[in-house]
């Protein structure tokens, strides 16, 4: 199975348009909104700074064993995948989750992912509208036998 490719944040280039957040929220429900983004742009207005959290796509991620419906999984290109229809919701992923970028949305009762828009020919969304190239994607990482 390939290796998935990884959404890299420079939050030193972000200025908070969160045009990232809107587009990743319109792709994946239909409708923009901050909390149903699957990445989250957060900002210390003091010191003009922002910390961007999106899915590292881990190569030995925590949050699949810790999954115990199996709705944490690999998908076909390698990206871990929340399968929505089978998650029991306990949370398990997200605490799991070293970079803390499973989100629980409160008001729809169920947790969201970045899938880097997986089915998505051109790659993630968030990446493509990025006016000031915050978010970039990295090559997989390749792995030679020593």
């Amino acid at each position: 199975m390939a290796e998935p490719r990884r959404i890299h944040a420079e939050a030193d280039l972000c200025r908070d348009c969160q045009a990232c957040t809107l587009a990743c929220s319109l792709y994946h429900e239909g409708k923009c909104g901050l909390s149903l983004a699957r990445l989250v742009v957060d900002k210390d207005m003091a010191r003009y700074t922002f910390k961007i959290t999106v899915c590292q796509q881990c190569d030995e991620p925590a949050c699949i064993p810790a999954c115990p419906s199996g709705a944490m999984r690999r998908a076909g290109r390698g990206v871990a995948v929340l399968v929505e229809e089978d998650c029991i919701q306990c949370g398990a992923c997200a605490e799991a989750c070293p970079y803390q970028a499973i989100f629980y949305h409160e008001a729809q009762d169920r947790y969201l992912k970045c899938d880097l828009c997986d089915g998505r020919a051109e790659g993630p969304l968030c990446v493509e509208v990025c006016p000031v190239g915050a978010l970039t994607l990295s090559d997989p990482i390749i792995k030679e036998n020593l």
